[in-house]
């Protein structure tokens, strides 16, 4: 089969619907046929949502191998995939201090679909997860700031601001939770958590994770004094942790 008949069959077996098990399993001979033996493992390690997220390890991707899956994409994601991470094998340990928040999520969870396990012995040091979830909380900070600045006032816009930033809220929360051992992405079990083993009072955040992003109006602008407030005392807190 030439690479053209190749793209018509991959699209035509996506459109027709798979379930997740399915869709990686055809993820995982996509790649094959693309990489042949350099295809050293290809691992799941969350399913967020609709999407189902894997990573893939290989001896070298080079602009051919790119040009080769890149009009496969499309039906990686209509079949409920996330795009795959991609990593050279030399990269894969001396990328766990530059990525310290993704490896760390990848670690707690993960399955090796196909090729061998890559990832067993690595660790995440909590050092680096330390001064990435800092980065991640002063820059959140920063934003709302500079955010509240630019909405000069109005009401609308900062009710925009404050609904626009609840994905990254959750996010950073969901990385510092991970880093003490707690896995959820739940609003009430974040909110007990910040409570509970930050001491945070979450009254200004619990609010904010309350709401989606078609969701809140104009009212969400009120939430702005008291986020801004549990985020100052977040970035202290995680300023001054010693973990």
């Amino acid at each position: 089969m030439n690479f053209a008949s190749f793209v018509v069959v991959f699209e035509r077996e996506y459109n027709r619907g798979m379930t997740p098990a399915e869709a990686i399993d055809k993820l995982r001979r996509d790649l094959e046929v693309v990489l042949g033996p350099r295809l050293l493992a290809l691992i799941v390690y969350e399913a967020h949502g609709a999407l189902v997220h894997t990573l893939v390890v290989t001896e070298r991707l080079d602009s051919e191998d790119l040009a080769r899956l890149a009009p496969l994409a499309a039906g990686w994601e209509k079949a409920g995939l996330a795009l795959p991470l991609f990593f050279g094998q030399s990269e894969l340990a001396r990328s766990l201090d530059a990525f310290p928040l993704e490896f760390a999520q990848i670690l707690a969870r993960y399955r090796v679909v196909a090729g061998n396990d890559l990832l067993a012995g690595m660790s995440v040091q909590k050092d680096d997860l330390r001064r990435a979830c800092e980065a991640q909380v002063k820059s959140h900070l920063v934003h709302l700031r500079e955010g509240y600045l630019q909405a000069a006032g109005k009401r609308p816009e900062i009710a925009r601001l404050v609904t626009a930033s609840t994905v990254p809220l959750r996010a950073l929360l969901v990385n510092i939770a991970r880093l003490h051992g707690v896995h959820t992405v739940a609003s009430d079990e974040l909110s007990a958590f910040l409570e509970g083993r930050l001491q945070l009072p979450a009254a200004g955040l619990r609010p904010v994770l309350a709401l989606s992003d078609k969701a809140g109006g104009v009212e969400a602008a009120s939430l702005f004094p008291g986020y801004v407030a549990a985020m100052e005392r977040l970035a202290q807190l995680v300023d001054e942790w010693a973990i």
